[in-house]
């Protein structure tokens, strides 16, 4: 007689709730709103001696559980912890055979890592898997026919073998087992997504289209907050040191932008990126919650400033000049906390900000002209940036734009002390007047214009545009944090950091990547469209990227998890800085219970 079946009077029972939080001030209702939080009752029965039990009862028994992962246990229960299948023998007893991979050295982990994976249709295991001999059952006096049998556990496929008195005669596993039970799939899968930037919801849509078997959403979570988003924090600080340390005993020029998480005055986070001016390597990435700032957005982007730079400063990095646009609370940090820095503006910001001052302007009927002038005047405020190394001579080159848009490039009295009386361009083209047209001196446009060009506000920040630098590399990379942390998407205080760090380390990594060439060793271009131009510009094909990052986080995930001795069911901790500490809640007033608002809506409506 098979000895799968436990006495129902030698059972023991263990109930736990899972994932309250270690925080005494925070209740149940006010961890709701925690999109990882997703509360459940665990009910464990088990025996109270089980070092009788076989190993092909603990297999059939996995059939019966919604989840695997499920069944950890906290490292206190002693009793419990001896359910837990961490090896799987090759044979049980006579008859009974089982083929599940297990991983648990480095060796194994190379190898998955190596390994590819494929879709393959049920129907085509269960025609291969019927080719396999299904001899008679051998155990005790039983001599049924094996069947196989099938059941999933997350994104791994299980065949069995069973006869009809239920002993199981083989068993065999779509993907090698971690320890405590984790499918190195699951893991891998999880991985995949956030590491390429995507996001549970729409993965999860794609599988339900292809039919596919993923993970479910509560192991993705716990999988991200306890191994994914701490492997990355921790190769975030070891890839910054490596290349701070290239910096050491080097001035450094500091290019520093600021970008929201959402439009509007709505923010939730800011992240502040710090890179370098030549070399274009970002060496700080600082994220910030606003409810660090009194939950003021407006207050976010100086916050994360502040905090980026002692974070540098700290680390042993010698500043010398810090570029930024013109942010007024920025301007006034630096001017009181940090005077023996060079602070200089973005000159593509304030060449921007000048031509929608002059298209403004040109919307005036009398003034239309200034629209067609707008761009070059912009290339000639650029052309002084470069050029001037006062600001007297600034002076003088800028206010000479005034005497070239009436088709006058020679006057008498120069501008300043040091201004040249001439413009600085060569022979104008024949179709010059074609192109644009000249302004009437002293006509209404050529006053407006007048105005612009010598607004006190403008002239009083000459100094900080006289080394000509520009942040044109930082808005391209905040445009690639999109591709990790989308602005229509709401994540967790270490999930956003951890998707902004992932696109910084992809930056460091593959910006410096060659030009792509043909055979015949020519460069390769492609075709950008640029919509404020109108016009078409070939820019150089770069080599694909390669990530190999991602094999290294990969590593470093499955290494954790095979350390972590107690799983991912055990009370979440939420981190010092965390601002969930401070409020659970972005709303001013604490939720009340859903119950509650049901009655409301419904008391509303009658």
């Amino acid at each position: 007689m098979s000895q799968s079946f436990l006495d129902p009077f030698e059972l023991s029972i263990d109930v736990t709730c899972d994932e309250v939080t270690s925080l005494d001030s925070a209740d149940d209702t006010d961890m709701e709103d925690d999109p990882d939080y997703m509360p459940h009752f665990r009910i464990m029965l088990g025996p109270v001696n089980v070092d009788s039990i076989p190993l092909d009862s603990e297999l059939l028994d996995l059939e019966n559980s919604d989840n695997l992962e499920r069944q950890e246990v906290e490292e206190n229960s002693d009793s419990l912890e001896r359910q837990e299948v961490d090896t799987v023998e090759d044979t049980d007893e006579e008859g009974s055979q089982t083929s599940l991979p297990r991983i648990s050295t480095d060796e194994d982990i190379v190898n998955l890592l190596d390994g590819e994976f494929c879709l393959a249709f049920v129907n085509q295991l269960l025609e291969l898997a019927r080719e396999r001999p299904s001899s008679q059952c051998k155990v005790g006096s039983c001599k049924s026919t094996p069947q196989i049998r099938t059941f999933y556990r997350g994104s791994a496929l299980y065949l069995k073998w069973v006869c009809e008195e239920g002993h199981l005669s083989y068993c065999w596993c779509s993907q090698p087992i971690l320890n405590r039970r984790m499918h190195s799939g699951d893991i891998l899968t999880a991985s995949a997504i956030l590491m390429s930037g995507n996001n549970f919801g729409k993965v999860k849509l794609l599988a339900k289209m292809l039919n596919l078997r993923v993970l479910s959403a509560d192991v993705f979570y716990r999988i991200q907050r306890h191994y994914l988003v701490p492997c990355i924090d921790g190769y975030w600080l070891q890839h910054q040191q490596e290349f701070l340390s290239k910096y050491e005993g080097k001035d450094v020029i500091l290019l520093g932008d600021g970008r929201m998480d959402s439009p509007g005055y709505s923010a939730q986070y800011c992240s502040y990126t710090f890179m370098e001016n030549s070399t274009k390597d970002i060496l700080s990435l600082t994220t910030l919650d606003k409810r660090f700032t009194e939950k003021k957005s407006t207050n976010l982007e100086k916050a994360c400033f502040k905090q980026g730079i002692e974070e540098l400063q700290d680390k042993g990095l010698q500043i010398s000049e810090v570029v930024t646009d013109a942010h007024p609370q920025i301007g006034a940090e630096m001017k009181s906390n940090y005077p023996e820095l060079k602070h200089s503006h973005d000159i593509w910001h304030t060449a921007k900000n000048l031509t929608k001052k002059i298209i403004k302007a040109g919307q005036d009927r009398e003034c239309r002209m200034l629209q067609k002038w707008a761009k070059h005047i912009a290339n000639h405020f650029w052309y002084c940036c470069q050029k001037a190394t006062s600001e007297i001579e600034f002076r003088g080159m800028w206010g000479g734009v005034l005497h070239h848009v009436i088709n006058e490039h020679e006057w008498i009295v120069s501008i300043g002390s040091t201004g040249s009386n001439h413009c600085h361009h060569g022979p104008l083209a024949e179709n010059a007047d074609e192109e644009k047209e000249w302004l009437k001196k002293n006509s209404k446009a050529h006053s407006v214009l007048r105005n612009i060009i010598f607004d006190r506000r403008f002239l009083k920040k000459i100094p900080f545009y006289l080394n000509a630098r520009e942040t044109g590399e930082l808005e391209n990379f905040q445009q690639q944090i999109l591709q990790y942390a989308s602005k229509r998407f709401a994540y967790t205080p270490p999930v956003y950091r951890a998707r902004n760090r992932l696109a910084a380390i992809d930056h460091n990594i593959h910006y410096s990547r060659n030009i792509n060439k043909n055979r015949h060793g020519e460069i390769m271009y492609k075709r950008i469209y640029n919509k404020k131009s109108g016009r078409w510009i070939a820019s150089p094909l770069k080599v694909e990227k390669t990530y190999p990052h991602i094999r290294e986080l990969k590593k470093a995930v499955i290494q954790m998890r095979l350390a972590d001795e107690v799983g991912m069911y055990r009370p979440m901790v939420l981190e010092d800085s965390d601002p969930r500490r401070i409020s659970a809640n972005l709303a001013p007033v604490i939720p009340p219970p859903v119950s509650t608002l049901v009655q409301e809506q419904i008391a509303r409506r009658s």
